[in-house]
């Protein structure tokens, strides 16, 4: 049996892994059953209590199977021995470090029987760590994260970010906001499987302010990784901590840092003397003669996510490297330009990956990027040279939004992180771009991404169809851009005039049958303003998921209100260019993708801003190899216009039932 102070060779943990593979397949759904039996059957009511014992019961379970002695689990579960006095000193002879001196279980000795009496037939002793950790992820649930701003990060990703830092055997890795232990146990994995790791190699350091997640991160990496590990239990962001718990200053010690902190504004840092030891818990000021700059005003709150960058940073060694998982907010907003700024100045943007939103669903709808960068060595001229950055997209990520990794048909969903970390070592990878982001006041990797002239996939066009911005259509006086407005919710249902909102568009029309109407006398207070007329289109520039879907206006639908999330497009002379010309191109594939780039998502809420005006179009007039795809495209939907009219007049007056 390997040692709980001997890291696992690959072979061991590959032979572990189809040794287990059946017995521990189910985890997931064992320790879900367990817990919902603890909640509905316990003492206990809140959740954080149970997931407190439950983990306690993990590593009972985990000790016991590593050591032999589950013969000491089998007396309590039989017997009517009280769970302290029982499990507790298996616990602390294994783990001593994991508990302190009043650690108590706190549900009663009866729903701990029958949970570790389901947990009978697993093996932890020979589960991969991974897979108790994702266990252990499915078990908390995305409310009990959501809390406390903790989402875990899918396990490609992960190891698709260790892939690209290459650490090496002999360096010494962080992750600040541990968890589960995912970042460190793929950062020890990857070693394992490229480096040959001694036993006095570098090591995986690991801090988390949540309890039991630290032990069982310990416990994990302990079984995984031997001595290498060493996870503490406190709020890395209290560099005070750090010296009182850890008894070192965790600035400048890390070669390599992995992340993927707590984010969101709902758990702001507001505690002055934390704050205070950060250059982002001041308030930030901007001139334009002097950039920006920190005053020495502390700032009422900052976003956990931020101060963890800056933490980030300084625990780096010169030359060390980061990768860390931030949500998009950071990367496309103004107000935040000067965490830029202070980023560049401390070292270089190796690289950005764009993550799909669907990445950490179901926990969250937050979209998050993730940064690539390495401090600066202390060198001197050459970490003056500009270097560009590379930049990728990823739009799968092995799962749908409910989490799911497989469709109804079984097949896997595609995952594209795997391919992406592959290519970062490829000279001339087709799946990374170098990009200047000097020039650029947005740091969102895809709108570099997708900037370019002509796609491949606009190869069929030919030579003749040119490219404009709708900017620049718009300063030519071909097409004219404006917004729509806000009706209020006391005009609903007043009237039987349409109030389009982005709900009301599908199929290139808006909805015959709106949720929401008004009477003539509001529609004649925005009549003027927005002068709707058949052959206008409609554009989604603002929400969740429908930004860039389109409709076109004709006889029977131009009577109607566009809600201010929508952009009203106009043809000013259709004898330059056919309305329905237009539409077909704005939902060409490629030109919905350099749409996708111009997308900032703050939260979980994209919009399109000014940024509008930057989407490329084709401009397809006269003759081209489109010209026979758009008459049909018009005929096709100018038929189903004319269809829906009749079956309306067919159908008569609505009777409300």
């Amino acid at each position: 049996m390997t040692s709980l102070s001997t890291p696992k060779t690959a072979s061991q943990l590959d032979l572990s892994l189809v040794a287990t593979k059946g017995m521990n397949q189910n985890l997931p759904e064992v320790f879900k059953r367990i817990y919902y039996h603890l909640y509905t059957n316990s003492k206990a009511s809140r959740a954080e209590t149970i997931i407190e014992d439950l983990s306690l019961l993990l590593l009972v379970k985990l000790a016991a199977d590593q050591t032999g002695q589950r013969s000491c689990i089998e007396k309590f579960v039989q017997g009517n021995s009280d769970a302290n006095a029982a499990l507790l000193p298996l616990l602390n002879n294994v783990f001593p470090q994991l508990l302190g001196n009043d650690q108590r279980f706190s549900l009663d000795d009866n729903s701990l029987r029958r949970s570790l009496d389901e947990m009978r037939d697993v093996d932890l002793g020979h589960a991969p760590a991974h897979l108790v950790g994702e266990a252990f992820q499915a078990l908390i649930g995305p409310r009990l994260r959501g809390e406390k701003g903790q989402f875990f990060t899918p396990k490609s990703l992960v190891q698709g970010m260790v892939k690209i830092l290459n650490p090496k055997p002999n360096e010494k890795v962080l992750d600040p906001c541990v968890g589960t232990g995912g970042f460190l146990a793929e950062t020890h994995l990857f070693q394992v499987s490229h480096h040959e790791v001694r036993e006095t190699g570098g090591e995986l350091v690991g801090v988390d302010k949540d309890t039991g997640l630290s032990r069982l991160s310990s416990a994990l990496l302990t079984v995984l990784a031997g001595r290498r590990a060493a996870i503490h239990n406190f709020n890395s962001l209290d560099l005070h901590d750090w010296k009182k718990v850890s008894g070192i200053d965790p600035s400048g010690q890390f070669d390599v840092v992995l992340t993927n902190p707590p984010f969101g504004a709902k758990i702001g840092i507001r505690e002055p003397n934390i704050l205070s030891q950060f250059d982002f818990g001041h308030v930030w000021t901007h001139s334009k003669t002097s950039g920006w700059a920190a005053t020495k005003a502390l700032s009422l709150s900052e976003d956990p996510q931020v101060l963890f960058l800056e933490f980030c940073v300084r625990a780096l060694k010169p030359g060390g490297r980061l990768g860390i998982v931030l949500p998009e907010g950071m990367f496309g907003n103004k107000q935040t330009a000067y965490i830029w700024t202070w980023l560049k100045q401390q070292g270089h943007i190796d690289a950005l990956l764009d993550c799909p939103r669907t990445a950490f669903q179901p926990g969250t709808d937050t979209k998050t990027n993730v940064l690539f960068f390495t401090k600066n060595s202390g060198a001197g001229e050459n970490e003056n040279i500009k270097r560009p950055t590379r930049v990728a997209v990823a739009i799968n990520c092995g799962h749908d939004r409910r989490g799911r990794s497989a469709k109804a048909t079984g097949e896997n969903h595609p995952d594209d992180f795997p391919d992406i970390a592959a290519g970062y070592c490829i000279e001339n990878s087709k799946l990374w771009r170098s990009v200047d982001l000097e020039k650029s006041e947005y740091v969102v990797p895809r709108y570099h991404y997708y900037k370019s002239d002509k796609s491949p996939n606009e190869d069929w066009l030919g030579p003749s169809a040119k490219l404009a911005t709708l900017g620049e259509l718009v300063k030519k006086g071909i097409i004219a851009i404006r917004k729509g407005h806000e009706v209020g919710s006391d005009a609903y249902g007043t009237g039987e005039i349409p109030f389009i909102r982005t709900s009301d568009i599908a199929n290139f029309e808006v909805s015959s049958d709106p949720t929401k109407a008004v009477s003539e006398q509001v529609f004649e207070q925005y009549a003027s303003a927005q002068n709707l007329q058949p052959g206008d289109i409609l554009m989604v520039v603002d929400g969740r998921y429908r930004i860039g879907t389109t409709a076109i206006l004709d006889g029977h639908s131009a009577k109607c209100i566009a809600q201010s999330h929508l952009r009203i497009i106009s043809v000013c002379d259709p004898n330059q260019l056919d309305p329905y010309a237009l539409l077909y191109a704005l939902n060409l594939p490629s030109v919905k993708l350099r749409l996708r780039g111009l997308v900032f998502i703050q939260s979980t809420l994209g919009t399109l801003g000014s940024r509008l005006m930057e989407l490329k179009v084709p401009i397809l007039v006269g003759d081209g190899p489109w010209r026979e795809r758009i008459e049909q495209f018009k005929a096709t939907l100018q038929g189903r216009s004319k269809l829906l009219a009749e079956m309306r007049r067919m159908a008569g007056p609505e009777i409300e039932l």
